[in-house]
């Protein structure tokens, strides 16, 4: 019996071998060991520096600026230049100078759209502009909200992991004794196969938070590089949010991730009345210096053309009803993010303030409550008035614990992180308990 108990502790072995491969991708370089802890609002001012979501905003902001200070100008004007009245036959065919009639002439003409239509082209722009404007707001709160939630996610994985490391030591150092008492003859072959078993467990535990940890630190580093492989700094409060759930959802509207759909309706309206302002009409001018022949005079022309809109109803009348369409389109898709969105604050609000009070007891009871009991149970091993059963069952429930522990906060993180970016402008800190 003793040869068999010996024989599966090779397990043992095979499963530290496997964790501590994983634990070599998870150790910083060199480079990084002395450098201080990461901090969240650390960790997401360095991803607003280095995201090139942030670089493809601020070019499409600098393009709709650029557009701004062309809009509603009046259109280059043109050049006239040419021959009128040129004979084509007869004794003075193709003279220029000959006929009284023929003459060389040059000129200006310039268009003049109705001013309705400039001064909507420039709200178009400046639409154009607020749009961009609120769409790099909602880029940098995306990625300050993906940022909290991979480093949140990596602390309090790295937090439980301390803990679980040091249950596995316990755990190792009980399979030791019961396999030294087993050759002995003191215990059975069932206590040192039971202490085994355990630590095989507490391996497979540990190396599932360490792949954990491996995903949230891959993700961390998708936003600010090889900073992701420092140490991190404590955990922020989770318990402090910008607003209360009411405010949050009554200021619905100035959410950023609604705001740009709000300037996108604002733009269709402009377009809507832009349409409308082909019914009236645009006029140009021309003016014309013409030069004859040396026995007549030269003349200057002067002359004026205005756009006669007659039929409405096949031109601009369907162009009016397109844009109406476009802009009642944008209408129900906002009516429908709207109520999808107070939905998700509503849940997140619920998640957060349930995730809490779990975490709460956790803090308060459970887990002061584990750590006593697996020290009960050792103390009791170590007096003789207990058994190594009770010891790993202790162990067991304390590392239990600290795995959910782990992946409430998680949730939690997410859930706060989600609310507290609602706002349409990124919080100066997230650590702190204003924003």
């Amino acid at each position: 019996m003793t040869d068999s108990v010996l024989s599966k502790s090779r397990v043992v072995p095979q499963a530290t071998w496997r964790r501590a491969m994983l634990l070599i991708l998870l150790l910083p370089s060199a480079g990084f060991a002395q450098d201080a802890a990461l901090s969240l609002d650390e960790a997401i001012a360095l991803a607003l520096q280095q995201a090139p979501e942030i670089s493809a905003g601020e070019a499409g902001l600098m393009s709709a600026q650029s557009m701004l200070r062309s809009a509603g100008r009046l259109p280059d004007p043109q050049l006239i230049a040419g021959i009128d009245n040129l004979p084509a036959n007869g004794p003075d065919s193709y003279s220029l100078t000959s006929d009284f009639m023929t003459m060389r002439k040059v000129g200006l003409a310039q268009n003049f759209p109705n001013a309705t239509k400039r001064r909507l082209q420039r709200e178009l722009a400046s639409a154009n502009v607020t749009t961009s404007e609120f769409e790099l707001q909602q880029t940098r709160l995306e990625i300050t909200r993906g940022v909290t939630q991979a480093w949140i996610a990596l602390a309090s994985t790295d937090t439980a992991l301390q803990e679980l490391r040091a249950l596995l030591a316990d755990v190792q150092l009980q399979a030791r004794s019961a396999r030294s008492s087993l050759a002995a003859g003191r215990d059975s072959s069932a206590d040192a196969l039971m202490a085994e078993m355990a630590v095989v467990q507490f391996d497979n535990r540990l190396l599932a938070l360490e792949t954990e940890a491996h995903i949230a630190q891959a993700e961390l580093s998708r936003w600010i590089g090889q900073a992701a492989a420092r140490p991190q700094a404590d955990m922020p409060a989770l318990d402090q949010l910008p607003a209360s759930g009411d405010a949050l959802r009554s200021s619905i509207h100035q959410h950023a991730y609604l705001l740009p759909l709000e300037a996108r309706i604002a733009a269709a309206h402009t377009n809507v009345e832009l349409a409308k302002s082909e019914k009236r009409p645009d006029w140009s001018g021309e003016l014309t210096y013409a030069l004859r022949g040396a026995p007549y005079s030269n003349m200057v022309s002067l002359q004026f053309r205005i756009g006669l809109p007659l039929f409405a109803r096949d031109r601009q009348d369907p162009q009016i009803a397109a844009k109406g369409a476009d802009l009642r389109r944008l209408q129900a898709e906002r009516e429908s993010e709207v109520r999808m969105h107070d939905t998700q604050i509503q849940e997140m609000l619920a998640r957060w303030q349930s995730l809490g009070v779990q975490l709460t007891r956790f803090d308060k009871e459970l887990l002061p409550l584990s750590k006593e009991r697996h020290r009960a149970a050792m103390a009791g091993l170590s007096g003789g008035r207990g058994d190594l059963k009770a010891v790993i069952d202790a162990a067991t429930t304390r590392g239990d614990l600290l795995i959910e522990q782990a992946r409430l906060t998680r949730e939690r993180g997410e859930a706060w992180a989600y609310l507290r970016t609602l706002q349409s402008k990124t919080p100066q800190t997230l650590s702190g308990d204003k924003p």
